[in-house]
């Protein structure tokens, strides 16, 4: 069973993590720099940056899917069982890393464990990222 990992992505160096909605909107910037190993704040404004270039808002698909790609990523199609549902996140393989997304959110798979600040073991993936290919 894939274990869950509450992650920040080092926010707490930038910014108040008092209170849950604090933590809540910044899923693409957190997700983003867990999956690719860099630093949060670099992420954030690499995103930003972009962002303005393409006047899509950070957080779009749009503009994160272009940062990825960037980065030698790619979109696969969402993974489903033998019986053709979609898997789960705590359904995905215990190797490599995945950033999945979700009905408006996005999280990471890395290594057999999930990071997110909620507990999206049991998240249905509508589609995934990874380097260079599957």
């Amino acid at each position: 069973m894939l274990k869950f990992i509450k992650s920040f992505g080092g926010r707490e160096k930038y910014k108040s993590m008092k209170f849950k909605k604090d933590i809540t909107s910044d899923c693409v910037a957190r997700s983003v720099s867990i999956a690719l190993d860099q630093d949060y704040q670099t992420t954030f404004v690499e995103l930003a940056m972009l962002s303005a270039r393409l006047l899509e808002i950070p957080n779009s698909e749009k503009c994160y899917e272009v940062y990825l790609e960037s980065k030698g990523w790619v979109k696969n199609k969402p993974m489903r069982n033998s019986q053709g549902k979609l898997l789960k996140l705590g359904q995905y393989p215990k190797t490599g890393t995945y950033l999945v997304s979700m009905s408006g959110h996005l999280a990471v798979v890395k290594e057999g464990a999930v990071y997110d600040v909620g507990d999206a073991r049991y998240g249905a993936a509508y589609s995934y990222y990874t380097k260079g290919g599957k």
